[in-house]
C-alpha cells in the first residue's frame, strides 16, 4: 500500500512528488504518481510546444525543484549553460531552459519511477485507506492528492462545435492530436482568441511555412506582465483573503485574475511581425460559421471573413476540473463544495478524510495563483506547515 497516491503528472503533481519523496519519514516506495501520459509533464510540454511559447510568464524561481535558485545553478552547468536564457523583468527563463531543468530534476531525483501510467476511474474506502480503480488496475493507498489540471476541458464555442461536427478543418491548439506544423491546407488560417496562447500561436504560424494568418479577438490585446497580481503569492494580499467567506473568495479570485492578457514583449513581437509577415488582426466577435466548398465562412459583428483553417486558442472551460471522477468523489464521500462547485478545504488542503487537493481544485484556499507554477510551491508549503507529510 502506498502512503500517498498523487493523481496528475503535470507541474503540480510532479513538484509535489518531488517534495514528498524528499521527506525523511517517507520511503520512495510510499509515493505513487498516477498519470495517463507516457512521461511526466507530457501534457504541459505538448501544450507549450503547440502554442509556440519562447519564454515562461513565471519568474525563474518558479519551477519543480525544491531549492528556489535551482534553475540558476543549472544554467551554470555544462548541460544548462548553452540554454541559459532569461528575459526581464523577473528573469523569466526560456522554455528550452525550463524544460531541460525539469528533465534534469526528474532524472536526478528518480521521479519517473513513481509514475504509474493510467487514469483514475473510481475511489472507494478500503480499511485504513483507499482502493483507486484505474485503467491499469486497482491501486491501494492511504492518502490521495488530486493534482488534476484543466487540459481535459477545452473551451469550444458553439459555432466551433458545429463546424467540428461537419468535419471542417478546425482544431483546438491544446488538443492532444494538434500539431501546429502539419496538415495546414492551402489558403489563409484564422486563429481565434485574445490571450497569450492565441498571440503566440498566430506568431508561430505566421513565421513558419504558412500562408496568411489572421488573429480574431473580441477585444484589443490587453497587456499585463502576469495573469494575476504577484501580491497574491504572499501574505500581503492573502491575509485578507483568508478572512473572507468562500463566496467572497470566489469573487476575489475572479477579479484578481487577468485572463486573456499577455506580457508587453509578446505584444511587441506581434506588432513587429505584422510589418514583416502576412499576419493580421481583427477585433470582432464571431457570430456564426458555415463550411462549404472547402472554405469556412465566418460571420462576425464587423463583417464576413473566409478562411481555409481555424485554430482555436480559447483556453479552458470554467467549471471545476476532474469531470466524472471528481463528481463521483463528491457524491460518494459527501465532500463539501462552494456553490461555484469548487472544494471547500482547510489550510492543510484536506477535502475529505485522507483526500487532499492542489491546483485549481485548491484555489479557494491557495488563492488566485493556485493554478500557476507558484501555486504548486504554495500548496507544498501549506502541506508542510500542516504536518500532514510526516
Amino acid at each position: 500500500m502506498k502512503e500517498w497516491l498523487i493523481v496528475g503528472g503535470g507541474i503540480h503533481g510532479t513538484y509535489l512528488t518531488n517534495l514528498l519523496t524528499n521527506q525523511p519519514d517517507l520511503s520512495p516506495e510510499d509515493v505513487g504518481l498516477l498519470d495517463p501520459h507516457d512521461t511526466l509533464l507530457a501534457a504541459w510540454n505538448r501544450m507549450t510546444t503547440n502554442c509556440g511559447m519562447h519564454y515562461l510568464r513565471s519568474p525563474a524561481t518558479h519551477h519543480i525543484d525544491l531549492p528556489i535558485l535551482s534553475i540558476y545553478r543549472f544554467a551554470k552547468t555544462p548541460s544548462g549553460e548553452p540554454l541559459a536564457d532569461f528575459i526581464p523583468p523577473y528573469n523569466r527563463p526560456s522554455l528550452p531552459l525550463f524544460r531541460a531543468h525539469a528533465t534534469r530534476v526528474i532524472a536526478r531525483n528518480g521521479l519517473a519511477r513513481h509514475h504509474i501510467q493510467g487514469r483514475a476511474l473510481t475511489l472507494r474506502m478500503d480499511g485504513p485507506g483507499f482502493i483507486v480503480e484505474t485503467t491499469c488496475g486497482p491501486l491501494r493507498t492511504r492518502r490521495v492528492l488530486l493534482a488534476i489540471g484543466m487540459s481535459d476541458q477545452l473551451c469550444w464555442p458553439d459555432w466551433a462545435r458545429r463546424l467540428h461536427r461537419e468535419d471542417a478543418p478546425i482544431a483546438h491548439v491544446f488538443e492532444p492530436s494538434f500539431q501546429r506544423d502539419q496538415a495546414a491546407p492551402d489558403g489563409p488560417t484564422v486563429v481565434v482568441g485574445g490571450g497569450i496562447t492565441a498571440v503566440q500561436t498566430a506568431l508561430a504560424m505566421a513565421t513558419g511555412p504558412r500562408t496568411d494568418v489572421t488573429l480574431i479577438a473580441r477585444r484589443a490585446l490587453q497587456e499585463s506582465q502576469f495573469d494575476f497580481n504577484p501580491c497574491w503569492i504572499g501574505p500581503k494580499c492573502l491575509r485578507r483573503f483568508y478572512q473572507e467567506d468562500y463566496d467572497t473568495r470566489r469573487t476575489t479570485i475572479d477579479e484578481a485574475r487577468i485572463p486573456g492578457s499577455l506580457p508587453g514583449e509578446v505584444i511587441d513581437a506581434f506588432t513587429q511581425a505584422q510589418k514583416k509577415s502576412p499576419l493580421g488582426f481583427r477585433q470582432a466577435a464571431i457570430q456564426a460559421a458555415r463550411y462549404e466548398n472547402d472554405t469556412i465562412r465566418l460571420q462576425t459583428d464587423t463583417g464576413v471573413l473566409f478562411t481555409k483553417r481555424i485554430v482555436l486558442a480559447t483556453g479552458f472551460r470554467k467549471e471545476r476540473p476532474g469531470g466524472q471522477f471528481v463528481d463521483r468523489l463528491i457524491e460518494d464521500f459527501k465532500l463539501p463544495c462552494n456553490p461555484c462547485g469548487y472544494p471547500i478545504i482547510g489550510e492543510n488542503l484536506q477535502w475529505g478524510e485522507n483526500i487532499y487537493v492542489t491546483g485549481a481544485l485548491a484555489e479557494l484556499q491557495i488563492g488566485p495563483c493556485a493554478r500557476n507554477i507558484v501555486g504548486a510551491r504554495n500548496a507544498g508549503r501549506q502541506l508542510l506547515a500542516s504536518g500532514v507529510l510526516k
